[in-house]
């Protein structure tokens, strides 16, 4: 009998242990499918947001295209450092006498702007950088034109003044050639076929 109750005991401890389990076990299956079916909502709500936002940029874009770029490049502009209007105006300047052949002239013009430029404290060093490269090449072709044809025209002074009349005037073609307007070629070589009745 004794051992009849013990079984039923047993037994009874038993099925509630196991029905503590599967309650248990129940009950958190659900919190976990109830969190699951959360997250899946938030994350689909935040799709649908992010879907109809995306929908309404495009919305906005297609409508007003020209207004979004208008907008950066304003933004870009007032982003990017410019150029002060007076250095501007002598790059200019310097430039004109350049493409004019007027070398000797673009040389002094050139020279004047690196100062005012490293002086300007408004302006970045980047800045200053790209203002002096943008015009260091014409620069340097006018001054390497003008010392040849100061060279040629040396040249044939010394050459008048050993009166080998000849070899002087080819000088001054030479001087001419690189530096067509240079005057002070010009000019001797106007003296020196007056002078010695040379056509």
């Amino acid at each position: 009998m004794r051992k009849n109750n013990y079984l039923k005991k047993s037994g009874f401890i038993l099925f509630a242990a196991l029905t503590i389990v599967l309650i248990t076990a129940t009950a958190l299956f659900s919190v976990s499918c109830s969190n699951k079916n959360n997250v899946k909502t938030d994350t689909t709500m935040a799709a649908d947001a992010q879907t109809s936002q995306s929908g309404k940029d495009s919305q906005s874009t297609s409508g007003s295209s020209t207004s979004s770029s208008s907008t950066t490049t304003k933004q870009e502009t007032t982003t990017l450092e410019q150029v002060p209007l007076d250095i501007q105006q002598m790059i200019n300047e310097a430039d004109k006498y350049y493409n004019n052949g007027q070398y000797g002239e673009a040389v002094s013009a050139y020279r004047g702007i690196r100062p005012v430029v490293e002086e300007d404290t408004n302006i970045s060093a980047s800045l200053k950088k790209q203002i002096i490269d943008s015009y260091s090449k014409n620069f340097e072709d006018s001054k390497t034109i003008t010392e040849t044809a100061r060279m040629h025209y040396g040249n044939a002074m010394q050459l008048e003044y050993e009166k080998r009349i000849k070899e002087a005037i080819k000088e001054l073609e030479e001087a001419l050639k690189i530096y067509p307007k240079y005057q002070d070629a010009i000019d001797k070589f106007d003296s020196i076929k007056s002078l010695y009745k040379l056509k």
